[in-house]
């Protein structure tokens, strides 16, 4: 068993060493809206619902828009939440018999993914920024509308997006299950720019995801860029994510993925292949752990969406705004799950998570999103773009002065190294 995220950790010293261009080992100052998340001894108390209609406030930059153009207006707070009458509060709600662990989220929830029952959640429909497990909803249009073993050129535009990555090039040879790999394994966001051009370009992306999660019958969700990258609007809740990964966990294409621990990809050029280890902690570490999406930004600190099958039963746990004062986030939405596990059985469920997707519905109206929108996913420059710079990654460059200096990346994305900005990780 290889412990991925130990040897992630590992390496974030090195990556500091090393530029994040294209030349030269110097790497430049980090940007002084660059900003790390506090530390946490509690969860926050949500119980005055503070993220009823939107997120707090951005910390850095990310969400200044663009001269002439505005704040996307938010989706109204419903009088009724979905979910039941329960999942209208903001506090903690848990079944009779569910002992609630000590985790630092300020909303969560766990569920049962097939029946959608709810154990217990915080602030349910708290609006927060889902950093990238928004990709969520960008793998499931892949799945349904794109070939996996169809080629994928690649621009260089789509190796230069910003955040994560998991290395790309114009000269590499790609296949749509390559992309995929590297959009659920490593949350590579150039994977993702690359995905959403095969998908029309990133307006109709946009609009298609948006598209598919109302289809859903989310409520507190506006995907204002695919990747996660935070930018203006960019908003979801737990129980809208529990919607969508009921999806995600469900889909037959996604699910072989999400349970690969490592992948061989490609390389490009002189530069070789490497094995493209999956960042997903349940995976390695929890028994029944079959899959998991991390995510992260700076304001949207820690997210997480991860499930595990035991006996035939299968549960899922939404993660949003944690830090890791007191584990991963994969080892909060862990200790729920484990707590799921261990309740009672005829417990009176606090809620229910309501599947709306029909198998002959939403399907056309998420093609049928083709005008374009002022969105754009967040990998140009300006403030617009809710982008900072300042992330230390490997450059492809860089991996080939390792190569020559002997450092080995055996289980590792050598693009896939950050440390903490407002950029995607």
């Amino acid at each position: 068993m290889v412990d991925w995220l130990g040897v992630r950790a590992s390496r974030v010293g090195l990556v500091a060493l090393l530029s994040a261009g294209t030349v030269g080992l110097v790497p430049p100052a980090p940007p002084a809206t660059a900003a790390t998340p506090a530390p946490r001894s509690t969860a926050p108390d949500t119980s005055g619902c503070p993220h009823r209609e939107r997120p707090e406030a951005a910390a850095d930059t990310s969400e200044v828009v663009a001269p002439g153009s505005s704040t996307p207006t938010p989706p109204p707070a419903p009088s009724k939440p979905a979910g039941g009458q329960k999942m209208a509060e903001c506090g903690i709600v848990a079944e009779d018999g569910f002992v609630v662990p000590d985790i630092l989220a300020s909303a969560w929830i766990v569920y049962d993914l097939d029946s959608g029952e709810v154990f217990a959640t915080k602030d349910p429909h708290g609006r927060y920024r889902p950093a990238s497990v928004i990709k969520g909803l960008l793998a499931l249009e892949v799945a349904e509308r794109l070939k996996l073993d169809d080629p994928a050129p690649v621009s260089l535009d789509s190796a230069e997006a910003e955040g994560s990555a998991v290395g790309i090039h114009p000269e590499g040879t790609y296949t749509v299950r390559d992309l995929l790999n590297g959009l659920l394994l490593a949350s590579g966001n150039d994977a993702a720019h690359a995905l959403a051009q095969l998908l029309g370009g990133d307006a109709d992306t946009l609009k298609a995801i948006n598209a598919r999660a109302r289809s859903l019958g989310t409520q507190d969700t506006y995907a204002a860029t695919y990747s996660g990258l935070d930018a203006p609007g960019m908003q979801t809740s737990a129980y809208d994510l529990a919607l969508i990964y009921q999806q995600v966990f469900s889909n037959e294409v996604l699910l072989p993925i999400f349970a690969t621990d490592h992948v061989d990809f490609p390389g490009w050029g002189d530069r070789p292949g490497y094995e493209l280890w999956n960042d997903n902690g349940l995976l390695y570490n929890t028994e029944g752990g079959f899959a998991g999406k991390t995510g992260y930004t700076d304001d949207a600190r820690h997210t997480f969406a991860g499930a595990v099958e035991r006996d035939g039963r299968r549960i899922a746990a939404i993660v949003l705004d944690t830090t890791v004062d007191k584990g991963r986030a994969w080892e909060q939405a862990e200790a729920l799950i484990d707590a799921a596990y261990a309740t009672p059985e005829g417990s009176e469920p606090v809620g229910s998570v309501r599947n709306s997707l029909k198998p002959a519905d939403g399907q056309d109206s998420v093609r049928e999103v083709t005008s374009p929108t002022r969105d754009a996913d967040a990998h140009s420059t300006g403030l617009g773009s809710g982008v900072v710079t300042g992330t230390l990654a490997l450059s492809l460059t860089t991996l080939a002065v390792l190569v020559v200096a002997g450092v080995a990346f055996a289980a590792v994305s050598y693009t896939h190294l950050t440390l903490p900005t407002n950029r995607e990780v």
